[in-house]
């Protein structure tokens, strides 16, 4: 266990591969899921877009989960019913002891 807030789950959903045109593409009708526990998950941005022609919002999410969580950059994320998608690489905190962790950020559009 890492710290006594760390208390979310999250659920990370995995595309399964198809082949398209001899090349391996994410197959997102084909998903593995899986809960993470203790967790932490916190808001650190959002923003407005009005373009003349759409107006939606992106909202990001910075999570940590347990070292040894099995989560990737590709994967999505659900939290509290919402999907997010991982923004960028999933980053290892070591040699901080009980602090070890990952750390990723998520992101999501509505419009």
């Amino acid at each position: 266990m890492l710290l006594p807030f760390w208390q979310t789950t999250i659920t990370r959903i995995r595309p399964g591969t198809k082949f398209e045109r001899g090349s391996a593409v994410p197959d997102w009708e084909n998903v593995s899921r899986l809960d993470i526990n203790e967790c932490l998950v916190q808001p650190v941005s959002t923003s407005l877009t009005q373009d003349g022609r759409i107006q939606g919002t992106t909202d990001g999410l910075m999570a940590c989960a347990p070292l040894d969580a099995d989560i990737k950059a590709g994967d999505r994320v659900e939290y509290l019913g919402d999907v997010y998608t991982i923004n960028g690489d999933v980053m290892k905190w070591v040699g901080v002891g009980r602090l070890e962790h990952v750390q990723f950020n998520l992101v999501r559009w509505r419009g």
